[in-house]
């Protein structure tokens, strides 16, 4: 498949601040480590939870823009996600009793009990590796010495902290989250780390749309069911509080910290787009270098809609983040939007 190529947009001004947000340009690991606070660069473990939900073109966390990330680091990385349906080699089509499974099929199935069955977790397991294989991860694992946990992987074996400690910490700091269930999605693995830096290594998405995918959204991903329908709820109902919530278990154990990328690819959305996907069509563009980077996701997300033109108030889960996390500057937001062109290829 052929990329649409734009010209970079002119930007005189090597990094720029909104408040505390940090926005500027990476083409190597040195550049990255500007982006990174202290706690990063002088942790003696740093965990990264890249996006790698679908492999659409443009749409994921490539190994290169890992790659910089990692060897900006000091420390001992170790790197999180959970399975996907959405991620496999073209062959995985799950079924049960004979229906293909689907987000319809979640949404009334939303016990992930069915997995053990049939050989589907192993099934599901192998398509992983093949996905760090292909891609080059295990490659670029192996070379770093960095680690790889599968939140899914653990949950899946009960390999979970215990949910009520898990409760009576989040709701030392939290309101309560809408459900219960989340509480026990934190593996002993990652607790072991406990009080280590977590970065939420976002990708630039929502161009030219209305709901975009940034470091806080990015933390659904650590909602360990490989379809994810009943967290959306009907009509996407759910959704915000999905995300907020398995962010507030994950910020009551450790430091958390965003970083949102447009390095090699940047996804822009156009219904006659050269790429097209279940949920719209969009052109990809290559080679921007852009990195935004703030410890507050709601805050450096808020400053992103900003410069991507989305209106922040208008997306669910950054309202909802602003009731737990605190709120973000409206005037840094209109800040941003007045340099947008700057940086990404706005209209």
């Amino acid at each position: 498949m052929e990329f649409n190529r734009a010209q970079n947009p002119v930007n005189s001004v090597p990094m720029r601040r909104f408040g505390e947000v940090m926005l500027g340009r990476v083409k190597e690991p040195a550049d990255m480590r500007a982006f990174l606070p202290d706690s990063c660069l002088e942790a003696d473990t740093v965990i990264v939870k890249p996006n790698w939900y679908s492999l659409h073109p443009g749409n994921f966390t490539d190994a290169e823009t890992l790659r910089t990330l990692l060897e900006a680091l000091d420390s001992q990385a170790v790197v999180i996600e959970g399975y996907t349906l959405e991620r496999h080699d073209g062959s995985m089509a799950v079924r049960v009793d004979g229906e293909k499974v689907n987000w319809r099929w979640i949404m009334r199935h939303p016990d992930w009990g069915w997995v053990r069955e049939g050989g589907r977790w192993q099934e599901i397991r192998r398509q992983d590796d093949w996905f760090l294989e292909e891609y080059g991860f295990r490659d670029l694992f192996d070379e770093l010495g960095a680690e790889y946990v599968n939140v899914t992987e653990e949950t899946w074996a009960t390999r979970n902290v215990d949910p009520d400690t898990v409760k009576e910490i989040v709701e030392r700091r939290f309101r309560p989250a809408f459900t219960e269930k989340l509480y026990g999605f934190l593996p002993r693995k990652l607790h072991d780390l406990k009080g280590s830096p977590l970065i939420s290594l976002g990708k630039v998405k929502g161009i030219g749309g209305t709901y975009p995918s940034l470091t806080l959204k990015n933390l659904f991903g650590l909602v360990p069911d490989p379809l994810r329908p009943w967290w959306h709820g009907p009509r996407d109902s759910r959704l915000s509080a999905s995300i907020v919530d398995i962010a507030k278990v994950y910020a009551s154990f450790f430091q958390l910290h965003g970083i949102c990328e447009a390095i090699n690819t940047l996804t822009v959305s156009n219904t006659e787009g050269e790429v097209k996907t279940p949920w719209g069509n969009y052109d990809v563009v290559l080679d921007l270098g852009v990195v935004a980077s703030g410890l507050d996701l709601v805050t450096l997300d808020a400053i992103l809609c900003g410069l991507i033109r989305v209106d922040p108030e208008k997306v669910g889960y950054l309202q909802k983040g602003k009731d737990e996390f605190g709120s973000y500057d409206r005037a840094l937001v209109q800040e941003a939007r007045a340099v947008s062109s700057d940086w990404f290829p706005v209209d």
